[in-house]
């Protein structure tokens, strides 16, 4: 069985941020392009991904603390623990979870300005074998749950009125260039899908969202005000991605969990 905190350098006791913080490092160090041809730096960049998968999912690190204090111990008459999840349900989770979704495209920006790899197709291949996943915005999405959680176009531009690189692929034809501030930054809005059950849509809730700015990384904490509506959508202004003529909005699109 794997030492999940043995492989991200951390404790049982250290908090989630901490976790995070660790994961940010490892996955910096262990990029297979600072590590040219070594087998171990991938297998490590892939693993650090599971470990902090496990270690931030309340369920998942649960069963994974009983089943690691119970390992080697008899369990004559509580039953057997067991630790069931495979590596790629736990990356597929992973890259399911909206805190996840927020603090790896971060990450991806970190990649590209160091010149390593961060493509969609670098990625799928390095966490799921170039299979089955859709890349969007920064954003993997699955299957059934293959909804746009970035459902913006994301473009940069290194001048006014020339586009240098889309995320999401060319413009469509016949569409015109944006040619104004309020159209440029309309270009960076974001939209974040953020699930809620039936009593927290009634009751409210706050959550923590985390964004990247110029300072780096962020987060803030957002109040989801009571008798909120599936699918309303809360903006949180000059949050969203940063351009050259500022920053967009951020969007949290309000969607009622299947219970």
């Amino acid at each position: 069985m794997k030492d999940y905190y043995k492989i991200l350098g951390v404790t049982p006791a250290q908090s989630e941020d901490e976790i995070r913080k660790n994961y940010r490092k490892l996955a910096m160090q262990y990029h297979p392009d600072r590590n040219p041809g070594n087998m171990e730096a991938e297998k490590k960049f892939k693993d650090i991904a599971e470990a902090y998968g496990v270690l931030t999912d309340p369920q998942k690190r649960k069963e994974y603390d009983l089943f690691r204090s119970s390992a080697g111990k008899s369990t004559h008459g509580g039953g057997n623990q067991s630790f069931s999840y495979s590596q790629e349900d736990i990356l597929k989770d992973l890259f399911r979870d909206p805190r996840f979704q927020q603090m790896f495209s971060g990450l991806l920006h970190e990649f590209q300005r160091r010149g390593f790899r961060h493509s969609s197709h670098f990625i799928k291949k390095s966490f799921f074998g170039g299979r089955g996943s859709i890349f969007l915005g920064g954003i993997f999405l699955f299957g059934s749950v293959a909804k746009p959680l970035l459902r913006d176009r994301a473009t940069i531009f290194s001048s006014i009125g020339r586009t240098v690189k889309t995320l999401l692929g060319p413009r469509p034809k016949n569409t015109p260039t944006p040619n104004t501030a309020s159209e440029y930054l309309s270009d960076l809005h974001t939209t974040y899908h953020t699930p809620l059950t039936t009593e927290e849509l009634k009751h409210g809730k706050t959550i923590e969202v985390l964004v990247y700015g110029e300072d780096g990384e962020q987060t803030l904490r957002v109040k989801i005000p009571p008798d909120s509506k599936d699918g309303q959508k809360l903006r949180l202004r000059r949050k969203g991605r940063a351009g050259p003529l500022g920053r967009g909005d951020l969007f949290l699109h309000l969607v009622q969990k299947n219970q």
